[in-house]
This record gives structure tokens, sequence and C-alpha cells, in this order.
């Protein structure tokens, strides 16, 4: 396939802007062509679009394919292609932001629960951001966050503020734990005074 779409015209080509990136605009050349596709093992091949990226200056090419409607335009394949791109930023920004991974659960009850809450911070944080996109267009939900940890009250303002925040988060866990072992009738742990 790479044969193929190296030896197709440079008028088979079209340039497209995909969106403005932080350094510019972000433009590839596209080529796209139906196809049809067959597994082996389906009664008959099916018909779709074959999408072929190359970026300016560069011969790497990158290969999708697309169930879209026959009469689907050539533009409308390039955005849903480049739709990942947002996809992929949203989940980097609730990573980093909102700690979409760091989750200590036991079941899918509790993983639901922390999602529903990550994607509930992570619409307050695209919200800010696109309050402000006029007037700071590389705000990030980062900013947004040290924004709030600067301006919201602390319950920790000293060193043995911190001490005993993490030591009721210890005695907590450690609660927790023997709650679970205990249940399971596994042998008791030791107290928590000998762990600390």
């Amino acid at each position: 396939m790479t044969a193929w779409a190296t030896m197709q015209p440079p008028s088979g080509w079209r340039r497209i802007k995909l969106r403005d990136g932080e350094k510019g605009e972000v433009v590839a050349e596209f080529l796209a062509r139906r196809v049809f596709v067959w597994d082996g093992k389906a009664v008959r091949a099916r018909h779709w679009h074959l999408l072929i990226r190359r970026e300016i200056g560069d011969d790497k090419l990158k290969f999708r394919l697309s169930n879209a409607k026959p009469s689907a335009a050539l533009r409308l394949l390039v955005r849903m292609q480049a739709s990942r791109h947002f996809v992929e930023r949203a989940f980097e920004d609730a990573k980093s932001a909102c700690g979409m991974a760091e989750y200590q659960v036991r079941g899918w009850l509790a993983w639901h629960h922390h999602m529903a809450l990550v994607l509930i911070a992570h619409l307050f944080l695209a919200k800010e951001r696109l309050s402000l996109r006029d007037s700071h267009r590389f705000f990030s939900c980062l900013d947004v966050v040290e924004m709030l940890r600067h301006k919201l009250p602390s319950k920790i303002g000293t060193d043995e503020d911190l001490v005993n925040s993490a030591a009721q988060r210890h005695r907590r866990r450690f609660a927790a734990a023997k709650r679970h072992y205990d249940k399971q009738g596994i042998t008791p742990m030791a107290s928590f005074g000998d762990l600390i």
C-alpha cells in the first residue's frame, strides 16, 4: 500500500489545514480512495474509504480506514481523522490536572465514581480555559489548577499540619486494610503503632 501511495501524482494529494496549533497552523496532505476490505471470513468485502495522510516535508505516511457514507467529502474524512488529537489532548489534561490515573480502588463502582468526578473536574477546567481563550491564548488546565491552589484556603499551614494530615490518612488506610484482612480471616495485622 505504501508503494502505491508514493506512486500517486502530486495532483492527487490535497493540502488541508487541520487546526491552529501553538506553533502555527497544522497542515498535512491527504489522499482518499474507495477500497474493498475483506477479512477472509465475511460473506463479502466491505467498501470503505482509505485516507492517507502525509506530513508536509516528510515522506512518512499514515493510513486510516473509514466506514463513512460513500458520499463523504474528503474534508469530512480529514476532520474525523484529525479529531483524535483533541481526544488524546483531553485524556492528557485529565491525567495531569485531574488525577484520572491516580486511583486505588477494588471494584468497578468505585472506579466509575472516580472517573465521574474526574470528568466533572475536567469539564470545569475546560470551561475556565474557554472563558479565557481570547485574552490568554496559552492558558492550560494546569494553570487553572495552580491558580486555584494559590487562591483557595488550605488546611495545611505548618509542617505540623502536614504531618498530622498524613498520619490521619495512614490511620484510615491501616483501618481499611485491617477490616479487609479480618473479613477474609487472614492473620491479624500488627497494630498501627507498631507500623509507624
